[in-house]
């Protein structure tokens, strides 16, 4: 179940300022541990270590294959490549790297199971009810709950 908490865009001179939006409330953040923890945890022969040190490995192997201007696909999950972030020149004779390359960027594009097409007919949403909506007032007694379902 994705929950979502709801927010305002408050930025001066946006085309949407004053309107509302919503976003997924991450309930919590696994890491490499945690995540061969789970894994090994759905009857898996492998140990926590060996998973462990193998996704340290993949995660080690996608940085080196990025840098070196290759996308790696993990099917069923993205596609991950770098990106730049440049600014512009006036003609390709005067862009350079040093002058118009901000920043790389890490860029992920979902494939199979991960796709918004797929995402759209398996996710169930509904409002975060751990804190207080906007559309409740401080004498209503439902606590900020919300709806959404």
């Amino acid at each position: 179940m994705l929950k979502y908490k709801l927010y305002q865009d408050t930025r001066e001179g946006s085309k949407t300022e004053g309107k509302w939006f919503a976003r997924v409330a991450v309930s919590e953040t696994v890491d490499l541990d945690g995540l061969a923890r789970h894994m090994a945890d759905h009857h898996s022969p492998y140990s926590v270590g060996l998973i462990t040190g193998i996704l340290k490995d993949m995660v080690s192997c996608i940085r080196e294959l990025a840098l070196d201007g290759k996308a790696v696909k993990i099917p069923d999950l993205a596609i991950f490549s770098l990106g730049l972030q440049t600014t512009a020149a006036d003609t390709a004779k005067e862009f350079t790297a040093a002058k118009n390359v901000v920043s790389v960027k890490m860029r992920s594009r979902a494939t199979g199971v991960f796709t918004r097409q797929q995402l759209n007919l398996v996710a169930h949403v509904r409002e975060q009810d751990d804190y207080t909506s906007p559309d409740t007032d401080d004498d209503d007694d439902e606590g900020g709950e919300g709806g959404g379902d």
